[in-house]
């Protein structure tokens, strides 16, 4: 379905997986199926190729499985049904009807999921004490020191036999892979862990094997510098087995450009994985609201029932050439679309216009081309009905324009937020909204005005649970009380080198001309303001890091560029692919961004302006949103479920 017939200007239509050809993704597939079957021949090999198995998996994991594994591959290793383990599992009648010898768990490296797996244990230890069972415990991507010690604090650490699958970069698109560890946040910057870079590397290395050596390196970032030298010496251990080359890597550590993270989303993707989660290319929603929308007279009337509509390149091409839109073009595109369609039907079935059977023909091709993606339209449109009705709210448009001046430059004495704060506090508002303002005043004011009286009202009216979650925040740096000038001189080495609004003038982060109808910058994603890391990744593709190094260089973190930056500019090979790699976690909205400039330079070159195409793809630790941030942020696990509980609810002896 060719969207540029609508005069639309905005170059909507998604890649293809041929562009990013002779890059493979489907390879790492075929990788990941051959280590699940190679561990499903070696249980075979220790129990009995005849043994029937039970398959238990996380949701994460099943939809990892759902992509690579086929039926014929389950029918023929025995397993006849995946059963889908929850957090907080409470239905457990499942473990009463188990006949099978060998359970398999399969899971994230995550305690909450762990605990559901250890509460399942217990309760098998005291329905089967007759029966003879092999549990497996398989990690995915592998298993961690936390879950181990969890384990054995939990006495469980013997009734399982502990295994890994190293499925570590998944492909979610054919142009993003991700280790899909949503925590790496609290991991790098608070709990100073560093297990996540290092398996980063690792999978970087693998990639390395697949398509090719680095060749060219950005970094920004002290935790993007560790990560490249990770990198080096697990390729130095493991090896790289090619000799061909990839032109270049973009490495942006987190810290860099916190900002984006807490910022609110305009593209489409971007609000639907705020409002509904997307995972692994995937969300989970109301059948009835995907297809018929909210009905506004009876919401109650609504399915319950939940199901997955895929969002992919490959799933949803039509949803694919709308994610990437500011959400009121998603919505301008729809009706164009709508009256498009509209016209042609009146066209072809005005008997009395006086138009040739070839002109008819053409006509009722169209329409029939069309009618596929009729209903899929209609899906989207809902989806986006839905996003508006929550953006309409008044309180949400006061603080979008709180937070669209802050990172316009403007201050918090021009703002009045102390009283944007006092009423949130008065009506008991969403404290995580609060705290995403508080969160950006912060960043961009190198502090808040009397902070810490501020903390003292919340924790006062919202409770001292939020204590940690205060706790985390502080030492991450998103909440301090505000420095000022005079009080200096003992703690210069807190101040920046440089401020927000000096990094938003040097490095032109406010389009002043930005035109929705003209896109030229991919400021448009976030509505006129780029994103430090999408222009700090367009600068390395335009050569400019070495023109704008001095003010680069005063933004906290290492930086490296290579001195022969139109290498990169200008490439004179033909595999020219560029790893842009975020350590600590990516937003849809900086994913749809970098497919913006994907598009542009692959327009620039069919019209001749490049001498050779430029194509990104995406490596990450986990793709964030408001809820994965906060929700790892303050928690404190709670103990799992003991044997002697378990005997305790259910008067066993």
């Amino acid at each position: 379905m060719n969207l540029k017939k609508y005069n639309f200007y905005f170059p909507a239509e998604p890649l293809k997986e041929e562009d990013f050809s002779p890059i493979e993704i489907s390879i790492l597939k075929d990788y990941y199926r051959n280590a699940f079957l190679e561990f499903m021949d070696k249980t075979d090999k220790n129990f009995g190729k005849k043994k029937v198995k039970k398959l238990f998996v996380d949701n994460y994991c099943f939809n990892i499985l759902n992509d690579i594994i086929k039926k014929e591959d389950l029918d023929s290793k025995k397993i006849e049904k995946i059963i889908i383990l929850e957090k907080d599992m409470k239905d457990m009648n499942i473990l009463t009807k188990i006949e099978e010898n060998i359970i398999i768990f399969m899971i994230q490296p995550e305690i909450q999921i762990l605990n559901t797996v250890i509460k399942m244990n217990v309760m098998l230890k005291s329905i089967k004490q007759n029966h003879v069972i092999k549990k497996f415990l398989v990690f995915i991507p592998e298993e961690n020191h936390d879950v181990i010690k969890h384990i054995q604090d939990n006495d469980a650490i013997n009734d399982f036999i502990i295994d890994t699958l190293n499925f570590d970069l998944i492909p979610i698109d054919i142009d993003l892979l991700s280790l899909e560890k949503n925590n790496t946040l609290k991991e790098l910057y608070i709990e100073k862990n560093m297990n996540s870079i290092n398996d980063l590397a690792t999978a970087v290395v693998k990639l390395e094997n697949i398509f090719g050596k680095i060749k060219y390196k950005y970094i920004k970032g002290d935790l993007a510098e560790n990560f490249c030298k990770t990198l080096e010496e697990k390729e130095s251990d493991m090896g790289v087995n090619n000799s061909e080359e990839i032109l270049g890597m973009i490495v942006l550590d987190r810290s860099v450009d916190f900002l984006t993270l807490i910022s609110s989303n305009y593209t489409f993707e971007g609000l639907i994985d705020e409002n509904f989660g997307i995972n692994l290319g995937k969300i989970k929603i109301k059948e009835n609201l995907l297809k018929e929308g909210l009905n506004k007279d009876n919401k109650k009337n609504i399915s319950q029932k939940m199901i997955y509509y895929g969002l992919t390149t490959k799933l949803n091409e039509l949803y694919c050439s709308f994610r990437c839109m500011h959400y009121l073009d998603s919505s301008k595109l729809i009706v164009i679309i709508r009256e498009y369609y509209k016209k042609l039907a009146e066209e072809n079935q005005d008997k009395k216009n006086n138009i040739s059977i070839k002109q008819i023909n053409e006509l009722t091709k169209e329409i029939k081309e069309f009618i596929p993606y009729k209903e899929n339209l209609i899906k989207i449109e809902n989806l986006l009905n839905y996003i508006l009705e929550q953006l309409q709210n008044p309180n949400y448009i006061k603080y979008i324009q709180k937070e669209q001046l802050m990172l316009a430059g403007d201050l918090p004495q021009n703002l009045n937020l102390y009283n944007l704060y006092e009423e949130h506090l008065y009506e008991k508002r969403d404290i995580i909204i609060l705290l995403k303002l508080m969160i950006i005043e912060t960043l961009t004011q190198n502090g808040i005005k009397d902070y810490n009286k501020l903390k003292r009202e919340i924790l006062n009216i919202y409770g001292y649970q939020y204590i940690f979650l205060f706790r985390d925040l502080e030492t991450i740096g998103w909440l301090r009380e505000k420095i000022f000038l005079n009080n200096i001189i003992n703690l210069r080495k807190n101040i920046a080198e440089i401020t927000y609004n000096q990094i938003l003038e040097k490095l032109e982060l406010i389009n002043l001309t930005f035109n929705r109808e003209t896109v030229e910058d991919c400021s448009y994603v976030f509505g006129g303001y780029c994103p430090l890391s999408l222009r700090l990744i367009e600068y390395a593709i335009k050569g400019r890091w070495n023109k704008y190094l001095d003010i680069i260089k005063k933004i906290p973190g290492s930086t490296l560029c290579p001195e022969n930056e139109e290498e990169i500019s200008e490439p004179k090979d033909e595999k020219n692919f560029i790893f842009i790699i975020f350590v600590g976690g990516v937003t849809y909205s900086e994913i749809e961004g970098i497919r913006y400039l994907n598009r542009k330079y692959k327009e620039e070159y069919l019209n001749k302006k490049r001498n050779k195409q430029i194509q990104f793809i995406i490596v990450t630790t986990g793709i964030l949103n408001t809820k994965k941030i906060f929700g790892n942020f303050g928690i404190k696990e709670k103990p799992t479920f003991t044997m002697k509980q378990f005997k305790e609810s259910y008067n066993i002896e």
